[in-house]
């Protein structure tokens, strides 16, 4: 009966010993389900912030295009953008590297001159990444004229997109065309 008795409270202490494990283990995969249920939220919440930021950041750039271009179609220079170019170094830069960019955005193959400008901004903005080697130059050239580099790129890429134009095929009358539909 002895024997008994001890087998029966082993065998209650490793039900109950089981029994909290289990109890363990289920409020750890119910936190788990909270953790993922907030990401969840997060995630949505992110998603909307980052919309929010894309709108600000669109009217801002707007804001900022108005210091150094003319507000009319197509965009020119004004006289600090034009001090930009020709100060900064941007101007020698581009040139220089006016084939490869090319090739860069024929790859791209813009279907009407408002495309060509979007892709030969954003080819102007990316020479740091493309041209390593620039880094320094750059900096030198916005530091000079008193200017981020983000302004000095976006110089570069209206000069860039007036060098290139002609060749693409486009004039810059054709910015004030409707975009085309694909």
């Amino acid at each position: 009966m002895l024997g008994t008795t001890i087998i029966n409270v082993i065998g209650i202490s490793g039900m109950v010993a089981i029994g909290g494990l289990l109890i363990y283990i289920g409020r750890k995969l119910q936190i788990l389900d909270t953790i993922e249920t907030t990401m969840s939220t997060l995630g949505n919440d992110f998603r909307k912030l980052y919309d929010r930021f894309s709108t600000v950041e669109s009217r801002v750039e707007a804001l900022w295009e108005g210091k150094i271009s003319i507000s009319k179609s197509p965009r020119q220079l004004n006289d600090l953008g034009n001090k930009i170019l020709n100060e900064s170094g941007i101007k020698q830069i581009v040139e220089k590297r006016k084939d490869k960019l090319l090739e860069i955005v024929k790859e791209k193959n813009p279907p009407n001159a408002y495309d060509a400008e979007q892709v030969i901004l954003s080819v102007a903005s990316e020479l740091p990444k493309r041209f390593p080697d620039i880094m320094d130059e750059l900096k030198q050239g916005a530091f000079r004229v008193g200017q981020s580099m983000d302004t000095v790129l976006h110089v570069g890429g209206f000069h860039l997109r007036d060098l290139l134009f002609p060749t693409l095929g486009f004039s810059l009358t054709d910015l004030d065309k409707p975009k085309e539909k694909p």
